[in-house]
């Protein structure tokens, strides 16, 4: 397990940072941060959802991700040690931009914690492992999931822009929880458990900080938003650099979680996202919105477009927004291939940058 002398605190709750021993640890000059740190007010995301709790008052300690109607994947330290029943009875789940003007808020029916989880300890420099958990909703939720990265991260993903999205401070000294917050993050490094992101290294110096933890980094893969990783560290002056917990690293885990809540693995059958109007790459069946429409047949033999005329040579469009003509010769199809080829090269160039 790869260790790093640093400070470190958990960001599990806003405005708590862990104790260390300066003596032992790599120290850091403060630097005064504004945004999720250095972010934007978040309109948008809407599977992202504060964790807390309502005593009187709506209160968010962490952040977590809907991956489908009732299932939400947060940080491991967000709900270990507390007791179920409490968090049966007192959780909840607040959707919307604001914690204190929700758009809604949903209790929670159970909570599951990764069986490989190790917390981290700041003594011996030790950022623990597998810090993930589920969280089961009591019901429904109003808005649309977002799925989560399957694909194992390499090299080729060093560079990448991550979206951090989290309901945290905005600062060490700052208490403003509650605010949907998010900034582009690049990926520095990457190792068995976390992708690290560096202040020095991410545009406008932004990073996550105390009550973001558990929240999501998206990547935008396929034309999608996917969870690349959950939230799970950070150094005390949310100044220097911050680890999220891959979750490629749990897929299956993952996948026996929601299985038991839905019956189901499969992300389309789940999320009702098969037929839709739109091409999903990521269901476990071919999802029918990926293959072109099959139109009637004009006199000449050619597949046309539904409500094309007659002779016109537009081709199909499928549920991806591709068109392809039938009658294009083997020259055109191959100049097609060619040019997609040489585009990917263009765009891993430029990334690796």
């Amino acid at each position: 397990m790869r260790t790093r002398w640093i400070f470190v605190s958990f960001l599990l709750a806003a405005g708590v940072s862990a104790a260390c021993d300066e003596g032992t640890l790599e120290t850091y000059t403060p630097v005064r941060q504004h945004g999720i740190v250095n972010g934007e007010t978040e309109e948008g995301f809407p599977s992202t959802v504060a964790l807390g709790a309502d005593f009187g008052g709506p209160t968010a300690m962490c952040t977590g991700n809907l991956l489908t109607p009732r299932v939400i994947i947060s940080a491991a330290h967000c709900g270990d040690g507390i007791p179920i029943e409490m968090i049966q009875s007192l959780g909840v789940a607040f959707f919307g931009t604001y914690v204190a003007s929700a758009d809604a808020a949903i209790g929670f029916d159970n909570l599951v914690i990764h069986p490989d989880y190790v917390e981290l300890d700041n003594t011996i420099g030790e950022l623990g492992q597998f810090d993930l958990s589920i969280f089961v909703l009591k019901e429904d939720a109003p808005v649309e999931p977002t799925w989560f990265n399957r694909v194992a991260i390499t090299d080729e993903d060093i560079e990448a822009e991550l979206k951090s999205v989290g309901f945290g401070i905005t600062g060490p000294d700052n208490d403003d929880s509650g605010t949907k917050r998010s900034a582009t993050l690049l990926l520095a490094e990457y190792d068995d458990n976390f992708l690290i992101s560096k202040n020095f290294y991410n545009p406008n110096n932004a990073n996550i900080c105390s009550g973001d933890s558990g929240g999501p980094q998206f990547f935008f893969r396929d034309g999608f938003w996917v969870e690349g990783a959950v939230h799970s560290w950070g150094d005390q002056y949310c100044a220097v650099e911050s680890g999220s917990t891959r979750v490629d690293i749990a897929t299956e885990w993952i996948l026996d979680q929601i299985e038991d809540v839905h019956g189901s693995r499969d992300v389309c059958e789940i999320n009702g996202w098969y037929d839709d109007g739109v091409c999903h790459p990521f269901c476990d069946e071919a999802d029918p919105d990926c293959v072109p429409d099959a139109g009637p047949e004009d006199d000449g033999g050619v597949t046309a477009d539904a409500g094309a005329d007659a002779g016109d040579d537009s081709g199909l469009t499928g549920g991806c927004g591709c068109s392809i003509s039938q009658r294009s010769s083997s020259g055109l199809l191959s100049a097609l291939l060619f040019s997609l080829i040489a585009g990917l090269i263009l765009v891993r160039r430029r990334r690796r940058r």
